[in-house]
């Protein structure tokens, strides 16, 4: 799994084993992930568990 993040929300997730990539626009007010890297990786983690099956 590989993962680059940008500013005020932007990222990307790439799963090879998955087949699986991700790219998230965004446009936070704050320059920062720490809020919504949780959620957004549990849901990016969720959905290359659900690919593999």
């Amino acid at each position: 799994m590989f993962h680059a993040a940008g500013i005020h929300g932007q990222g990307i997730y790439v799963d090879p084993k998955a087949e699986l990539t991700i790219v998230r626009y965004a446009s936070h007010p704050v320059a920062g992930n720490a809020a919504n890297n949780p959620i957004t990786f549990r849901a990016f983690w969720a959905l290359a568990e659900t690919l593999m099956r």
